[in-house]
């Protein structure tokens, strides 16, 4: 596993000399720079932008960022939103550890979509934090869905959306709205579920938790991506990645039997401090509830990805949600052995996920 940044050639240029895309709907906002980033010899072209939300405070931004093959790619179009605490930019630089690189290489023009959440630093203020009190499921994905716009006017042909967890509820609600008009729906081990409050108090959700607080997390994160072998800083454990591993297959909130991630059986234990690592620190509560969209009256192409290691009844809640939006002719592929997280990195994860969603795509026309 490589980091990101010093394995990566970049070249950032202003938005005059880009040869990306240029949206043909009016940009608002938005500040816009573009990367090489050679790929096994393969020059991708990553094109960010960076565009304010209403209603105009210090967080109220989002980002698009947009991969695709430098010349030729006229694949289908891709907006990929990711999870909770989670955001697009690619702490991980192999396909076959990134979808959305996966995808690109293949000709896919791949989006993805930075939440607000990403604009907050890790050390914000509780005064910062209050601005979060107001980001609700529906702020979310009035976002997604200007930013399914921004995307269509760059890129011509159907939009599909693709979602992981968190992300995945927020492609299906996209596809609730009257107006969405999409290709169909990837879905990455994520459904419509009911909302269920989170403990605490305070308007943001913090990534670190009692069992692991924020600095911890990061120390042992980093420790892990150094060298896993390294001595814990956690006791108890035999090294920092042993100590990962364990707090990883364990996770309560994931079921506590490999829910989360399997450990090494599955992925690479540096692979996942990596992605880990790359994790916003907060998450507004009051985007964790909602009540359930209605499905739209006509189905739409769905392919659903389900981990099967947070039990039968996560496996039965993501096959029907994707046949309630997708009905009969959606496809839903279980992942046996797989947690949540080893759905985007596990060492199979290429032959099992990547390449059937890319083969779907290209298909075109689903049942």
């Amino acid at each position: 596993m490589r980091a990101a940044r010093p394995a990566l050639a970049l070249l950032a240029v202003a938005a005059l000399g880009c040869r990306g895309p240029r949206p043909s709907r009016p940009e608002g906002s938005c500040a816009h720079v573009q990367a090489v980033r050679e790929l096994h010899g393969s020059p991708l072209c990553e094109d960010v932008w960076t565009c304010s939300r209403p209603p105009g405070g210090r967080f109220d931004r989002i980002g698009l960022r947009r991969i695709a093959l430098c010349e030729g790619a006229t694949g289908p179009v891709v907006l990929y939103l990711p999870g909770m605490h989670m955001n697009a930019e690619l702490p991980l630089v192999e396909p076959r550890h990134d979808f959305r690189l996966y995808l690109a290489a293949g000709g896919v023009r791949a989006w993805g979509l930075d939440y607000r959440t990403h604009a907050v630093p890790p050390d914000a203020s509780p005064d910062d934090l209050r601005a979060l009190g107001g980001w609700t499921v529906d702020r979310f994905v009035d976002d997604v869905a200007w930013a399914a716009g921004f995307v269509r006017g760059a890129d011509p042909g159907p939009l599909f959306v693709a979602g992981f967890s968190q992300g995945a509820a927020f492609a299906y609600r996209l596809a609730s709205r009257r107006d969405s008009l999409l290709g169909g729906l990837v879905i990455l081990d994520g459904a419509v579920t009911p909302g269920v409050p989170m403990g605490g108090d305070g308007p943001a959700i913090d990534i670190g938790s009692g069992r692991l607080p924020f600095a911890e997390r990061r120390q042992l994160l980093d420790q892990v991506i150094a060298d896993p072998n390294m001595p814990s800083p956690l006791p108890g454990f035999p090294s920092a990645g042993a100590a990962l591993a364990s707090i990883l297959s364990t996770s309560r909130a994931f079921g506590g039997e490999g829910g989360l991630a399997a450990g090494t059986r599955v992925s690479e234990i540096t692979v996942l401090a990596a992605l880990l690592r790359s994790y916003d620190r907060w998450w507004p509560r009051a985007a964790v509830d909602g009540a359930p969209p209605r499905p739209p009256r006509t189905p739409l192409p769905v392919l659903a990805f389900a981990s099967t290691n947070m039990g039968a009844a996560w496996v039965d809640r993501v096959r029907a949600t994707a046949r309630a939006y997708g009905g009969p002719g959606a496809e839903v592929r279980e992942l046996a052995g797989y947690g949540h997280l080893d759905v985007l990195v596990a060492r199979r994860a290429p032959q099992e996920v990547f390449q059937p969603a890319l083969a779907w795509l290209e298909r075109g026309e689903h049942p």
